[in-house]
């Protein structure tokens, strides 16, 4: 288990240098003049703009500044300044506790709904329950996040007052309807993905074994069936986990939130590459991370699993 950790985090090398190259490629290729944009409508002196393409490396080739800026992590763990020379860790240290509790608000959320419907769908099977809970799902994966958040903003928001619909000035419970809409489509394909694992354990020959011993239903169910089911509901569950953090973006920005989702918005629209490619970054590490601890709890789920 120990090599097989070591030659993953190792794998963490090229997928980092990957990913923020890609996105340092397609910043660098945004056009306009991020310098312009920094501007706006007030004047800008012809030195003042030189001294700022200087600084930032904008006159550089391409390869040149993602040398510079990868060359600055590695040695500083410098991921570069804002255009208002506010350093990107610092902007990153504290819009991050924001996303953070929005993933993890939507990870229990999306958990606790998405198990308890699909085992309820499968322990009652083509029953009022379990068509519900099909209808329900393939509406939640069908709908685009995007509406689902604006139509929770209206009726749960406007019409009936029961959360906020932007911002986070009143606590954990701002998080709500921006929680349930980042979870939606997640929660159905849950649900589902519960349902089918647990009819096919079930129907197993070691769970009729069990029950035809007089094992009590609820004891089959938990210790065999729904054990077993949990692999593939971790997998999803891992994965989804890590994307939270790049599904923020449009979560975050509709809600107001002042997230590392909001901020990379507003840095696209600024065109500050360095801000960007930062979070980005970030977000892969944290991906990366996610998806090694699912793999490692594939060997305590499933003792048949080894790596060595």
């Amino acid at each position: 288990m120990t090599r097989y950790i070591i030659r993953r985090l190792l794998q963490f090398i090229p997928v980092i240098v990957i990913s923020t190259l890609l996105v340092y490629a397609l910043v660098f290729a945004m056009p306009g003049d991020p310098i312009r944009a920094l501007a706006g409508d007030r004047p800008m002196s012809d030195a003042v703009r030189e001294t700022l393409r200087e600084q930032y490396n904008l006159d550089d080739p391409f390869f040149v500044q993602y040398a510079k800026y990868l060359w600055g992590i590695i040695t500083a763990g410098d991921f570069g300044t804002t255009f208002n020379g506010r350093p990107v860790t610092e902007l990153i240290t504290q819009r991050l506790p924001v996303t953070a509790t929005l993933a993890l608000v939507t990870f229990v959320i999306q958990s606790i709904m998405g198990i308890i419907a699909g085992i309820l769908a499968a322990l009652y099977r083509d029953r009022f329950f379990d068509r519900f809970v099909q209808v329900a799902t393939v509406t939640m994966v069908a709908l685009p996040t995007l509406v689902i958040a604006f139509l929770m903003q209206l009726v749960f928001g406007l019409n009936l007052g029961l959360f906020p619909i932007a911002g986070i000035n009143d606590g954990l419970i701002s998080y709500i309807l921006p929680a349930l809409a980042m979870a939606s489509v997640s929660t159905g394909i849950l649900a589902r993905l519960v349902r089918s694992e647990l009819l096919d354990s079930l129907s197993s020959d070691y769970v009729r074994t069990a029950t035809a011993k007089g094992m009590k239903r609820s004891r089959v169910v938990t210790r065999h069936g729904l054990r077993n089911s949990l692999i593939p509901a971790v997998t999803f569950i891992g994965a989804d986990l890590a994307s939270m953090m790049a599904g923020s973006i449009v979560v975050e920005t509709i809600f107001n939130l002042p997230g590392l989702g909001e901020q990379v918005y507003r840095s696209i629209q600024g065109q500050e590459g360095t801000v960007v490619v930062g979070i980005v970054t970030l977000f892969v590490i944290f991906f990366v991370l996610i998806n090694l601890i699912v793999d490692v709890l594939y060997g305590l789920l499933d003792p048949r699993i080894r790596y060595e």
